[in-house]
């Protein structure tokens, strides 16, 4: 047999076998599945998965596992989909960018946030997109990166409409998914508790950034804690505007005519107060961030959930310390102030799930459990509807039917893996 024949029938049969591996069904018993669009518990499902996707999920007394496939045994756990963080930053321009973010974006996918939007590389230029292409390559493994390279405006200069379309492309060609603009200066607050902001992006020109990032087939999220800054990504048609700390009634009244979401991170007002000084703080910025938030969940604003997570390299990171710095990882703390503020923890679970993935315009991808839907599945032992805080303790994450983490395998079935 001529050797030339033998190298393309052995290429030939290798590819099969792969993918006779990658088309074995996995077969998922879950004891309680978490349904994003009721907000309640399933129980007694069966998740069957075949490559990255979702084949069939159902009763188990409907759904039958197909002989030869692949058992998780989750019949003990709460099975959820995989959480989405609508606002980390992976990069902060110290040091090796890469090794950072791969440390980052790992360290949130093992606690079980399968999908992250990174909102401004700070300083790390387009590592977040070189870092999404190598997970999309599978020359990587991590979480789904919804990218957006340097901020627009500031890492990515720009002046005038015309400079804010040419930073959209030069975005969209390196490959980044959204665009992170900064309309207004850092907020200040003085003792009576008024914000006060400078806009620093016209309205001009963020509408040129929008129609822009439209065409290219990309979104465009703004950095808006309030006043001008505000109402001028509401008057653009941004598509997500992040923070809103000091959103007022007539803001509130806006987002909620137009409909347009805001993924209000909550951990940043607390960087410069000590836990234990902010009781005795007279005016406290984070009290006002509790403030705002509960009355634009009230007026039924669509809220997201962003963390604001970051590179922390000193150790600290939990959303308690005086450092007041939010690490990746760490995360669902966030859920258990959110649920202190009157949430339900159904509502901060759809936040994460199936309300991001609708604000990215993903939904029929990611943010729940379906049929044809990404394989991102994670687990807790107990249930985080009854008690938060089990979704601090995530133990099983699958991304794209790849199984990252199963620390419930003792559990598990036999023919289970990890």
């Amino acid at each position: 047999m001529h050797p030339k024949f033998l190298r393309t029938l052995l290429f030939v049969l290798t590819l099969a076998v792969a993918h006779a591996a990658q088309a074995q069904t996995t077969a998922i018993r879950a004891g309680r599945l978490f349904d994003p669009k009721t907000g309640t518990n399933l129980q007694n499902q069966v998740i069957l998965v075949s490559g990255e996707r979702i084949t069939d999920v159902g009763p188990a007394a409907t759904v039958k596992v197909p002989a030869g496939a692949r058992v998780i045994d989750l019949s003990f756990a709460t099975v959820l989909p995989g959480l989405i963080d609508g606002h980390v930053h992976l990069t902060d321009g110290k040091g090796d960018q890469m090794a950072e973010a791969r440390k980052m974006a790992d360290a949130s996918l093992h606690a079980g946030f399968t999908t992250l939007v990174p909102q401004g590389s700070h300083g790390g230029a387009y590592t977040d997109v070189d870092l999404q292409k190598q997970i999309d390559s599978g020359k990587a493994v991590g979480p789904r990166l919804i990218t957006a390279g340097p901020i627009v405006g500031q890492e990515l200069a720009a002046k005038g409409a015309d400079q804010f379309r040419k930073a959209l492309d030069e975005l969209h060609a390196h490959g980044a998914m959204h665009a992170k603009i900064v309309p207004n200066t850092t907020y200040s607050w003085d003792k009576q508790g008024k914000m006060s902001n400078t806009a620093v992006v016209s309205l001009d020109e963020l509408k040129a950034a929008v129609d822009e990032a439209h065409k290219n087939g990309m979104f465009v999220a703004t950095h808006s804690y309030g006043g001008p800054g505000l109402k001028d990504a509401i008057a653009a048609g941004v598509d997500d505007i992040q923070h809103a700390t000091a959103a007022d009634d007539d803001d509130i009244k806006a987002l909620v005519a137009k409909h347009m979401p805001v993924t209000s991170t909550i951990l940043d007002l607390r960087q410069d107060e000590p836990a234990d000084l902010i009781k005795w703080a007279p005016f406290s910025k984070f009290r006002e961030m509790q403030k705002t938030w509960v009355k634009m969940m009230k007026a039924g604003v669509i809220l997201g959930f962003g963390s604001g997570a970051t590179p922390v390299t000193n150790g600290a990171g939990r959303i308690f310390d005086t450092a007041c710095q939010c690490s990746h990882g760490v995360q669902p703390e966030h859920f258990v102030v959110l649920t202190q503020w009157g949430a339900t923890p159904a509502y901060v679970l759809k936040m994460a799930t199936g309300v991001n993935a609708q604000i990215l315009k993903k939904d029929k991808d990611l943010g729940s459990v379906e049929k044809g839907k990404y394989a991102d599945i994670i687990a807790t032992d107990g249930d985080p509807l009854l008690d938060i805080t089990e979704i601090q303790n995530v133990k099983f994450v699958m991304k794209g039917g790849q199984v990252i983490k199963n620390d419930l395998a003792p559990k598990t079935s036999s023919n289970s893996t990890r």
